[in-house]
Order: structure tokens, then C-alpha cells, then sequence
């Protein structure tokens, strides 16, 4: 009897369409890379993503935020990412979980200048005060919080090439049930550079974030700040790996301690299956951060953060800057090869 379950038939459709670029790459890995940036503007320009390709062949999208109720994404993600092979490594809106959003920056809880706190990282609705959750306390009702802020994008500017250099900057504004326009909490500047090799796709993030007025506060929460959803076929649930720095097998949980079994680690690598290629996705904070805190679930969600347990408040005089390197790759990759890619990002500055 032929399976048709849903699995199976995503595991075929990638696979097919993997197998079909990669027999085009073979011979154009080792060529100088040329980027080029696509600015797609459909639906009448009620959605926006920049397409990103390396000499034609598909490296990953930016997709703009938007509030609108057939598109509705609160923060930018990169959807797909795909290794130089043309695998898809990440995953977005999955069966569980729908602010998962592929490659995803945000905070779930941000206390503004006047005390409120606002999520900037779930897609929680307007609030419902008749509805009772019963997977929280009456403290931490879903349907009485919310609704959840956005982070509009308010200008994109990119040079591409060698690598890909996108610029923004973003104002991360409440939601209001009679008004097109919230009140502006915090205002980013991001920058996002994407490169590749022959085996990898990089995407490195660094965040300015400062208080429209005042003091705000990213209060400790799990939900934060840089994070990855990899694609459902490669999860551990899946039969993927999780594996770390500190030589964990996945790892579950908080890793934020100096020392010990929940030693913060350097990275964290999520390696699998799609079809026949074996690919995976890393994640690392750079050293210069305040804090790298990690947080991992085996179905697919790896986080690194400065205030997972801790909470961190900023100023116009004293910003928040965070920064985080993505590794994409073709095959498996070792501890050596990851802490390469750990230290060359330490090279950087955030700026």
C-alpha cells in the first residue's frame, strides 16, 4: 500500500527538488560567489521578501513583518535557508507553535518606560478576557495577554556581491484594535550579512535596540532572542542530532551556567536527514554579548540569549547589542569545524 501520509510526501517533494539542484551545483561550488538581492513586492505590495540567490541558485528569503490577516507575521524571518547543496534546513509554522518562524529575532516580554509589558516574540491575539487557558495559570493566560507587538521594518537597504549586506532599521510599535499605528516601544538597527562557501550558507545578525524614551527592560523569559526552528525532517524527534560545544547529545532545556551540566556552550548544531543528504544548521552567540544563555527542544527550536534567566535593561545611553552567526551545511559538521566558525565570528565587531 503506497504511503501518502504528510511526511512522506514532504520528504519526497524536498528531496526531489534538492536532488535536481544539486546535480546542477556540482560543478559551481568552487566559483567566486555573486550575490544578488530581488526586492518582491506581490500581492499588491501587502507582503514584501527580499530573495536572495548566489549565481542564480536559491540561498534564502527575508521576509518583511506585516499586519494584515492573510499575511500576518510580527517579525522579519529568513524562509528559507538552504544549504549550498540546496537543502532546506530550517522550518516555519510548524504543527506546533506558529510564532516559530525559521531564522527569527524577538522577546516575550519587554517592559516599556511606563510599565507595561508587551510580547515581541509570540503571535498572541487581542485579548479575550471570557476565554480561560488551561495550559497556564490565571498570572499567564494566553488569552488574556496580548496581543503581541510588531516589529515593522521602516527601511531595508542591502549592497550584494561577494556577500549580501542588508541593513534595517525597525520600530518595534504596539497593536491597537482602532488604530493602523501603535505606540513605538524600542527602536532597532539590524544588520544581516549572508555569505556561503562550498559546504555552507552563513547568516550573521547584529542588533542595536534602544527605548523610544526612557528605560526599557527585556525581562527574563525563555521566549528570546536569536533563534532557529529547523526543518521538521531533521529534528531529534525525527531522528536528527542535537549536539553542543560541551559534547551534549541533545541537550534539552536552559544552558546558562558557567560550569557544570548546564554549562553555557560555545554552539549548538541540529544535523539529520533529508532524503539521502545529511544537513544541519548551528547556532552561536558572540563572545562579545552580555550574556549567551541557550535553550533547545528536540522538536527543532535552538535559542541563544542574553535574558532567558536574567533580566537585562537598556537606555539611549547604554543600548542593548546582541549579535548571532547561523551555519548552514552540507553533510555532517565536527566540534573542530564549528569552533572555527565560533572563532571567526569572535573576530568580528558588532559594531
Amino acid at each position: 500500500m503506497p504511503d501518502y501520509s504528510r511526511r512522506t510526501l514532504l520528504k519526497t517533494a524536498a528531496t526531489s527538488a534538492a536532488i535536481g539542484v544539486a546535480g546542477s551545483l556540482e560543478s559551481q561550488t568552487d566559483l567566486p560567489a555573486e550575490f544578488a538581492v530581488e526586492d518582491q513586492r506581490p500581492f499588491r505590495g501587502q507582503t514584501r521578501r527580499l530573495k536572495i540567490t548566489n549565481r542564480g541558485r536559491y540561498v534564502t528569503a527575508l521576509i518583511f513583518s506585516v499586519d494584515y490577516p492573510t499575511h500576518f507575521r510580527l517579525k522579519p524571518e529568513f524562509h528559507p535557508v538552504l544549504t549550498p547543496k540546496g537543502y532546506p534546513v530550517t522550518d516555519s509554522h510548524q504543527f506546533c507553535f506558529i510564532h516559530h518562524q525559521s531564522v527569527m529575532c524577538g522577546h516575550g516580554r519587554v517592559r516599556a518606560a511606563d510599565g507595561r509589558v508587551i510580547d515581541f516574540y509570540r503571535k498572541l491575539n487581542f485579548p479575550e478576557e471570557q476565554r480561560s487557558d488551561r495550559w497556564h495559570t490565571k498570572e499567564r493566560n494566553l488569552y488574556h495577554l496580548g496581543p503581541s507587538g510588531i516589529q515593522e521594518i521602516t527601511s531595508a537597504r542591502w549592497t550584494a556581491g561577494e556577500k549580501v549586506v542588508i541593513e534595517f532599521e525597525l520600530s518595534w510599535r504596539t497593536r491597537e484594535p482602532d488604530s493602523a499605528k501603535g505606540q513605538e516601544i524600542l527602536k532597532e538597527r539590524r544588520r544581516y550579512e549572508v555569505f556561503q562557501d562550498s559546504r555552507h550558507t552563513v547568516i550573521d545578525q547584529f542588533t542595536r535596540l534602544v527605548p523610544a524614551s526612557g528605560e526599557a527592560v527585556l525581562e527574563a523569559d525563555r521566549h528570546s532572542f536569536c533563534g532557529v526552528r529547523v526543518n521538521d525532517l531533521i529534528d531529534p524527534d525525527e531522528g536528527g542530532t542535537m549536539f553542543d560545544s560541551e559534547g551534549r547529545t541533545n541537550p534539552a532545556g536552559n544552558y546558562w551556567d558557567a560550569e557544570g551540566a548546564r554549562k553555557s556552550p560555545r554552539w549548538i548544531d541540529c544535523t539529520g536527514r533529508v532524503g539521502e543528504a545529511a544537513v544541519g544548521i548551528a547556532l552561536m552567540g558572540h563572545q562579545a554579548n552580555l550574556r549567551n544563555q541557550y535553550y533547545m527542544q528536540p522538536w527543532g527550536l535552538m535559542e541563544v540569549s542574553p535574558a532567558l534567566g536574567e533580566d537585562v535593561p537598556f537606555s539611549v545611553q547604554s543600548p542593548f547589542r546582541f549579535a548571532a552567526r547561523y551555519v548552514a551545511h552540507d553533510g555532517r559538521a565536527s566540534a573542530r569545524e564549528l569552533n572555527h566558525w565560533y572563532d571567526r565570528f569572535a573576530e568580528k565587531t558588532p559594531g
